[in-house]
């Protein structure tokens, strides 16, 4: 009986109707009826079902014994083909004789064929359905239901990496999932999953492309900025998988699944994810948050991006317990399905962003977020990634491949429209520093988090009291890090003392933590580090001072011009090298500087404290470090490059820079770094990406 069931009685079952009605009578909504304990399940015509269905036995079932007898003949117009009919159909019309015997008219079929219609013809017009003479008589009951069922057999399934535009009429090949995250916050975004992969969760966010006047007047600049995002790859930054338009409305696809935010994650003190580690295991993966953190945000940098909505709620932890940014905070698109929060926004940005010496009105909208008129606004190509000087202040529309399927269907037929001019936006104070200052204060509540510090206490700790007009009575409350620095720097040092209570090894990692954290949240942008700094500086904490078993992104493979592969155990030692000689860094002044006639390549180098030389190098050799080959041509930008380092400055150097506080306090003595081996170069790994010039 239910082989036999037709394909319309399968697909037809689950719909409003029965959703509404199972909810209202049952409380199952999507479930059956005679069963409302069990989830129906959607019938999803995919290219295999399809393959699978359509088969000799099943063309012949659906036809009369006169009209089977026809199947085994050369079709009508056999001067141009030598198929038969039943050759034709498994071949080349699979889809267009199930859509006729959903509708009921199989032996339409022989009229398909002589018109030599096959599956690349689909969708057809209404126009051409009528030729079919559908019911041997002009039925406009049938040529509609034709046209409405071609559709559930026309599925373009989602796949990594693609963009799909969506017809009207289109079936979407996804079902929800009915779990929901522990953030409420998070609860918004949509859980689904792929027909017949039901373990594969994703994440599904909707953003409208207009209002009911102009309906698609964001779809360009949603599109835009999902192909900008595309563009930086970081495990630690919540990735596009897939995107697709629909009916007005644009959505993206995430595999990072969340379930909370850092802020959730934090207040709740006690996540159960978290409290089912050892205890060394959580302070390892504190520690790691910060690193991984930094290296995303060093990634957006040298990418062309500044994120410029660093702050807890806006950072995701999935069940793993893994961290990552749910977004680039600088493309406008992603912000639009979150709840605004003047507020949260405020507290976490820097200095530099608020002028004004008015008090902050929650009432106001959040200050518009700025960048300078040297940097893109939302994008910037990898081909100038590391170019801070460009003019072009507009979005712009990338180059991409076509990636839809059934590049022989004509989904939706839509005409094509003019694109809109893109428009100008001013950034002045969205920069790199202004995301290292909000990252600092990020940093410091998860420090304050692994030494179960209440946040609450923080809070209350750094807030002041700032007058709402001059000479008044009327105060009101601020909690900023940029206005209450003074107080940071108490709640800094308490954190640090605190630190020396502990006696696990994990925690002689919090001082010289501290110390980079108090560099990051300087008023002067100047005098803040990179980011890249910021990551590298983490790095070697971690690395001399605790014994941790695996620095995630230690080998920062997502630098340009750098391949390498994640590490861990007795390797520690020479990957540590490796990634020394092949991280660069934003300082200038340590910048070598390779010119020829035509072309001025700048490879910006690190300045850490290593006490040891780069493979193959002694100590009194430094200066005879290679330099790279004048690049001669534009045409060789595409090649891999190897940038050298130069040899470390010991820290007893009288040259080697000093800070305002020692970063390490006698009861924590820095362990001696291992020793690396010198008998022999290493090289960097080939980076297909092009290599950055500099002005």
């Amino acid at each position: 009986m239910y082989s036999t069931m037709s394909a319309r009685t399968l697909t037809n079952v689950v719909n409003d109707q029965t959703v509404a009605l199972n909810a209202l009578i049952y409380g199952y909504a999507g479930h059956s009826l005679v069963t409302p304990q069990h989830a129906l399940q959607q019938i999803w015509w995919t290219e295999e079902r399809i393959n699978e269905k359509v088969n000799h036995d099943f063309v012949t079932s659906r036809l009369q014994p006169k009209e089977r007898e026809r199947l085994t003949q050369p079709v009508g117009f056999g001067d141009l083909s030598d198929d038969t009919y039943i050759e034709w159909i498994l071949e080349k019309a699979r889809r267009l004789f199930l859509i006729l015997v959903e509708i009921g008219e199989a032996d339409r079929i022989f009229a398909v064929v002589d018109r030599s219609w096959d599956d690349d013809d689909l969708p057809l017009e209404m126009d051409d359905i009528e030729q079919l003479s559908l019911s041997n008589r002009r039925d406009n009951h049938a040529d509609a239901r034709f046209y409405h069922t071609q559709f559930t057999f026309l599925l373009r399934e989602l796949r990594e990496g693609i963009h799909i535009d969506y017809a009207p009429n289109e079936e979407i090949p996804v079902e929800n999932v009915m779990s929901l995250p522990v953030a409420v916050s998070l609860q918004a975004w949509q859980r689904m999953h792929l027909p017949k992969k039901a373990r594969e969760i994703y994440v599904r966010r909707r953003f409208p492309l207009g209002d009911p006047e102009t309906p698609d007047a964001f779809e360009e600049d949603f599109k835009m900025d999902v192909e900008s995002a595309r563009m930086v790859e970081h495990e630690h930054l919540a990735p596009i998988w897939a995107s697709y338009t629909s009916k007005g409305v644009g959505y993206i696809v995430t595999n990072f699944v969340g379930q909370h935010t850092l802020r959730t994650f934090i207040d709740h003190r006690n996540p159960t994810q978290y409290q089912k580690l050892l205890k060394p295991d959580r302070r390892w993966l504190v520690l790691n948050w910060l690193h991984c953190l930094a290296d995303a945000i060093a990634t957006l940098h040298q990418n062309g991006f500044c994120h410029s909505a660093i702050r807890p709620s806006n950072i995701l932890i999935d069940e793993q317990n893994a961290i990552a940014f749910s977004d680039i905070g600088s493309l406008e698109t992603f912000q639009k399905d979150k709840k605004p929060d003047a507020m949260d926004a405020y507290v976490y940005s820097a200095p530099e962003t608020h002028m004004s010496t008015g008090p902050f009105d929650p009432n106001d909208p959040a200050p518009s977020p700025t960048i300078p008129n040297g940097r893109h606004a939302s994008m910037i190509s990898k081909s100038s990634s590391g170019s801070s000087g460009s003019n072009n202040s507009q979005r712009q529309k990338l180059t991409k491949a076509p990636t839809t399927d059934f590049s022989g269907f004509n989904f939706g037929f839509k005409k094509s429209k003019a694109k809109p001019t893109p428009k100008k936006r001013s950034r002045v104070h969205e920069t790199e520093k202004a995301d290292v200052f909000s990252l600092g204060c990020v940093f410091l509540e998860i420090i304050t988090f692994m030494l179960k510090k209440k946040p609450h206490d923080f809070v209350k700790h750094r807030t002041s009291k700032q007058r709402t007009n001059t000479g008044g009575k009327n105060s009101r409350t601020d909690s900023s890090y940029h206005v209450n620095l003074d107080k940071v720097e108490t709640w800094t040092n308490s954190l640090e003392k605190a630190s020396f209570e502990h006696d696990d090894d994990a925690f002689r990692a919090i001082p010289p933590i501290l110390q980079v954290i108090r560099s990051m949240l300087s008023k002067a942008p100047m005098l803040r580090p990179a980011a890249r700094d910021v990551r590298d500086k983490i790095f070697d904490i971690l690395f001399e001072n605790t014994s941790i078993p695996d620095i995630h992104c230690g080998a920062h493979k997502h630098d340009i011009g750098v391949a390498a592969s994640s590490y861990s155990g007795s390797d520690r030692a020479s990957l540590m090298t490796m990634s020394t000689m092949t991280s660069t860094s934003s300082s200038t002044s340590d910048a070598d500087t390779i010119r020829s006639s035509t072309t001025r390549v700048s490879s910006i180098l690190n300045s850490y404290s290593d006490r040891t030389t780069l493979f193959g190098i002694e100590e009194d050799d430094s200066a005879s470090i290679k330099t790279l080959e004048p690049i001669a041509t534009q045409a060789q930008i595409g090649r891999a490059y190897e940038s050298p380092r130069e040899a470390p400055i010991p820290p007893s150097s009288p040259t080697s820079p000093t800070s305002p506080r020692s970063p390490m306090s006698p009861m924590f003595p820095s362990s001696s770094s291992p020793s690396r081996p010198t008998s022999s170069a290493t090289k960097g790994k080939s980076w297909s990406k092009p290599f950055m010039l500099m002005p």
